[in-house]
């Protein structure tokens, strides 16, 4: 039986493991953030802004943290439809039509385009200790990744990682809800009680992969992007928590 999960062990062994690759097997958010200060930078600048006291300008004019603050509100409206990096282009562009004044959009757009293609969007190296990990967990574990973006991005880094050979199953899907995840057990065969997802992500890797009737785990660390975390308090027995990747192989004996 599996330790730790005993909403799950209790009934059946595990057979399965799903992953979630960007943060939670290789890097990825740090690339989006540095992005973010330079377009605060960039949407702020003398001359850009609208200055204060124009109509929709907050108190104080348009600092970083308040640019940063209107990027949040449309990174947050458009949640379910921006995909990739060609989504959080949009998003740029959006937050900056309302902060920057007219006559200097075209100009911001233009900047906006050029740095997220600077973005080494297809590019990832695994961390050090996923590799070994993923070895250990398949020579007793069905292994899949499920990631969420644009399809030639990830499939890319997942080359760039070099753990593609790891996987038996490989899904990149628009959207992580329960029926992506009764979806993905359906046509691959799983039963979603012998079946665990692990992820970073709280609001796309456990509360849907448990809502699917899958176990979760959630690997906790400070990259999470913020429109991923949720409350995770009321979550049962199915669910589990580690600070550390290597911690599976003593959740997963």
């Amino acid at each position: 039986m599996v330790a730790g999960l005993g909403g799950v062990a209790s009934v059946l062994v595990i057979r399965t493991l799903l992953f979630d690759g960007d943060d939670t097997l290789w890097a990825n958010s740090h690339h989006f953030e540095a992005a973010m200060v330079r377009w605060a930078e960039l949407v702020c600048a003398p001359g850009v802004a609208m200055p204060e006291g124009a109509p929709g300008v907050p108190a104080g004019g348009w600092t970083h943290a308040a640019a940063r603050a209107e990027l949040n509100r449309v990174e947050a409206a458009n949640f379910h439809n921006a995909i990739g990096t060609f989504g959080f282009a949009d998003n740029l562009r959006v937050a900056a039509a309302t902060i920057v004044r007219p006559e200097a959009l075209a100009a911001i757009h233009t900047q906006c385009a050029n740095l997220v293609a600077a973005m080494p969007t297809t590019d990832a190296e695994a961390f050090p200790e996923v590799p070994a990990v993923l070895d250990a967990l398949g020579e007793r574990f069905v292994l899949g990744l499920v990631t969420r973006g644009d399809p030639t991005e990830q499939h890319a880094k997942l080359a760039s990682s070099g753990l593609g050979d790891r996987f038996r199953h490989v899904a990149v899907v628009p959207a992580k809800n329960a029926e992506t995840y009764a979806g993905l057990a359906r046509d691959w065969g799983l039963d979603p009680a012998a079946t665990v997802m692990i992820g970073n992500s709280p609001r796309s890797d456990i509360e849907p992969a448990l809502a699917a009737g899958m176990g979760a785990v959630l690997v906790s660390h400070g990259e999470t992007w913020h429109l991923e975390v949720v409350d995770l308090d009321h979550l049962g027995d199915a669910f589990h928590s580690i600070s550390r990747f290597e911690d599976l192989l003593t959740l997963f004996p």
